[in-house]
């Protein structure tokens, strides 16, 4: 039993960490139990996916709620999520090394970081989310 909780958790942990979709990552599994809230729920939809194969799938071709390596949105979400005071210092001033990890992550190294600078203030609006400032970030640098 101990054993199968295990692999249950190493298999939730695997595909959050993979996407952010949930603790059970993207795949056939989470757009199946998709609404429904719970462990219950949550175990059955990472089991499907580990057992099934399709996150492979879904991350090759970008479907089933998975990003394929192209877009890379979940993980500069993400990176927003961990690093959102540094970023912001960093855009403020135009420079910095947060800024330059996170446009390298999103294959934006030679954005214009004075652009960003002069629209700081529609960047980080208050309240807004890490997926509504990477998205503002990325019409201001034309992505």
């Amino acid at each position: 039993m101990k054993k199968m909780l295990a692999l249950t958790a190493g298999i939730m942990m695997s595909g959050s960490v993979m996407a952010a979709h949930g603790p059970a990552g993207c795949g056939l599994g989470s757009i199946l139990f998709k609404g429904k809230d719970g462990l219950v729920f949550n175990v059955l939809a990472a089991t499907f996916n580990g057992t099934s194969g399709n996150q492979t799938f879904g991350m090759s071709t970008g479907t089933l709620g998975c990003e394929d390596a192209k877009t890379a949105t979940v993980a500069a979400v993400s990176f927003i999520d961990n690093n959102k005071v540094a970023l912001s210092n960093d855009i403020a001033r135009g420079e910095g090394q947060t800024l330059d990890a996170y446009l390298t992550l999103i294959k934006a190294d030679t954005a214009n970081k004075m652009a960003l600078k002069k629209n700081f203030s529609k960047i980080f609006v208050k309240g807004h989310t890490s997926q509504e400032i990477h998205s503002a970030i990325s019409n201001v640098i034309k992505l």
